[in-house]
């Protein structure tokens, strides 16, 4: 296997978080809403406080951020530049904002977890149509022509290695994975299940754990574990008559920021504070900018899905109409 490191290697194990709020957050732009542009103060400020807040909760670790668009373009530029090694090659990714940006072809996977928020399996995101039918609408229209597989990150590459070997009983001919963020352990996994070209733009030698920021706010976009289970042989997302989804964000007191975020039990409260204290200010400027109250119905149709936050082990859920800001405002006062 050929790989390709394009990044730098950090000492010392690190924390990773992604900063892609502000793009989900403009991309609301497309349901008609105003919103602040992805690099708007209100989402620098955040950036800053939640890396803050890590450090404090974790201060032997070094706390690295990257912003997911200049990421994005670097690895997408590494798959282009594969891409024109390979004739008639076709680009795959799981990242919607990676290949529908730029005509490539999406795969809508993501962990399905139970009412504990436990992880149970893998299936669509929210709003996508079952695994199945996905993986078969891909080797359609590959039709035997090289693959290139693009991801945002490689955490353990399980979710990678079990799309690869879907792909291959479907003969889909994936002969390149360019990635952005990739740990040791992963790399070495997929060296056991892959025989073509690895091409990683940054990778992190001594990983302690890797989360987006999105999944510390409530009614992100993408936010959290995706509630779901069972039906036949499919594993799919639960869904209100509204057409909602639902999701455990990675906050108290919804998720388990301890466990799921290698947060710090005496600091977990204090960090889902922050975290909702900077949602709520985020929904009071949407409310601002759109001259009235945004509901989780406004958000119905958002790319990707925006589902509505449960606890674990609860079954006390927001009133779709009700507004957000005022939804997050109650739980903070709650957490009081």
């Amino acid at each position: 296997m050929k790989k390709t490191v394009t990044g730098r290697h950090y000492d010392g194990q690190t924390y990773v978080i992604t900063n892609d709020l502000g793009e989900r957050i403009e991309g609301l732009r497309s349901l008609g809403l105003k919103t602040p542009k992805a690099t708007d103060h209100i989402f620098l400020e955040f950036h800053r406080k939640i890396k803050s807040a890590i450090e404090t909760a974790l201060p032997q670790l070094k706390v690295v951020s990257f912003d997911m668009k200049r990421l994005a373009d670097d690895v997408w530029a590494e798959a282009v530049r594969v891409q024109r090694n390979l004739k008639d090659a076709i680009v795959i990714s799981s990242c919607a904002e990676f290949a529908t940006a730029r005509r490539g072809h999406t795969i809508e996977i993501n962990r399905i977890a139970n009412q504990n928020g436990v992880p149970i399996g893998l299936g669509p995101r929210p709003g996508a149509v079952t695994l199945e039918k996905q993986l078969n609408g891909i080797a359609s229209v590959t039709d035997g022509n090289p693959v290139v597989l693009v991801e945002d990150g490689i955490f353990t590459g399980s979710t990678l290695v079990y799309l690869l070997n879907q792909l291959r009983n479907r003969r889909v001919n994936v002969v390149a994975i360019t990635a952005g963020i990739c740990f040791p352990h992963a790399i070495e996994r997929l060296r056991k299940e892959f025989t073509g070209e690895l091409v990683i733009v940054q990778e992190v030698e001594k990983p302690y754990d890797w989360v987006p920021d999105h999944d510390f706010v409530p009614f992100a976009p993408n936010c959290g574990r995706v509630f779901g289970g069972p039906f036949g042989d499919d594993m799919l997302p639960y869904y209100t008559h509204d057409s909602l989804s639902y999701c455990f964000p990675y906050v108290l007191p919804f998720g388990d920021p301890v466990d799921w975020a290698s947060i710090p039990e005496e600091h977990a409260y204090s960090f889902s504070r922050t975290c909702l204290d900077e949602a709520c200010g985020i929904f009071h400027v949407l409310d601002k900018l759109n001259d009235r109250k945004i509901t989780p119905m406004d958000l119905l149709g958002a790319a990707p899905r925006i589902s509505i936050p449960m606890s674990v082990g609860s079954s006390k859920l927001p009133n779709p109409d009700m507004p957000i800001s005022e939804f997050l405002g109650d739980v903070r006062q709650e957490m009081s």
